[in-house]
């Protein structure tokens, strides 16, 4: 599901235009698939959190996330208030070209003015380019040495930080598990019409580590459109749950606003992610 340039274009609008009660049951696996352990109330604050397409720093500081969604736009980044820094959108890949969206000249140049600034974290080089690998339907065979040149020029130019991509089938852990610094893992359990799979995160981290994938992030899923079906705050709770038991470092949450869903009008799965992002037992 690549996304990635529509969202961008919407944060980078909505910035410009904008300034201990016991925990639900959780839902019952499918058929054949074991529960996780009950979740833990107390559990260690990741060092990364970030929700995708949220572009004000202070909603994102509001909700316990300290990335925010921005392109490579200095006067952005150096706006965000303390404890927030830029994740920054690069412009992706293009499965249709087999070429990246933005050049390497463009990269020189729009790396090089932010390579110091303490205000950018890292540097998201691609969301699911290996959609556009032959076995996955896609017509582009160089695309994992595509992503491998783009991450060392970007390290290149900007050492002190990690970049960040997104795959999403397992089958393709392995091969791009050294492209970039931080792998993103899209495992989204909930199906329109179906019980929520609550074997396909854990699978999903299996595959992690067969992978040898050595950093790497969740991404939950906060929405719903299509064929996919909006969690419950309990079934939310656990998705969190079920990835605090791998070794992850981060997590990217989908999505503040995609194809007329709004996290914003959904406060009670905002509570769940705002108390998981705080290290605070869900109220």
């Amino acid at each position: 599901m690549n996304i990635r340039p529509v969202l961008v274009c919407t944060a980078m609008l909505a910035v410009a235009c904008s300034a201990a009660a016991p925990s639900a049951p959780p839902p019952p696996p499918i058929s054949g698939a074991p529960a996780p352990p009950p979740i833990s109330a107390a559990p260690a604050q990741l060092p990364y959190r970030y929700l995708t397409d949220l572009a004000s720093g202070t909603q994102a500081r509001q909700y316990g996330f300290n990335l925010v969604d921005l392109g490579p736009y200095r006067s952005l980044i150096d706006a965000l208030p303390a404890g927030e820094r830029a994740l920054v959108w690069l412009g992706g890949y293009s499965s249709v070209g087999c070429a990246f969206v933005t050049t390497d000249a463009r990269i020189r140049q729009e790396v090089s003015a932010l390579a110091r600034d303490p205000k950018v974290a890292g540097y998201y080089i691609d969301d699911e380019a290996d959609d556009a690998l032959p076995a996955n339907g896609g017509h582009c065979p160089d695309v994992v040495a595509q992503i491998e040149a783009r991450d060392r020029l970007v390290r290149l130019l900007a050492p002190a930080t990690f970049t960040y991509e997104v795959v999403a089938e397992p089958r393709d852990y392995a091969a791009f598990a050294r492209a970039t610094d931080v792998l993103g893992a899209t495992a989204y359990p909930c199906l329109t019409g179906h019980p929520c799979d609550w074997s396909k995160i854990p699978r999903y981290i299996a595959d992690l580590d067969a992978a040898h994938v050595a950093r790497y992030w969740g991404l939950l899923q906060a929405f719903g459109q299509g064929k996919w079906s909006a969690p419950t705050p309990s079934e939310l709770r656990f998705m969190i749950g079920q990835w605090q038991r791998s070794r992850w470092q981060g997590e990217q949450v989908f999505a503040w606003d995609w194809a007329g869903w709004s996290l914003a009008s959904h406060p009670a799965l905002l509570a769940v992610l705002s108390a998981a992002n705080t290290a605070r037992a869900p109220s």
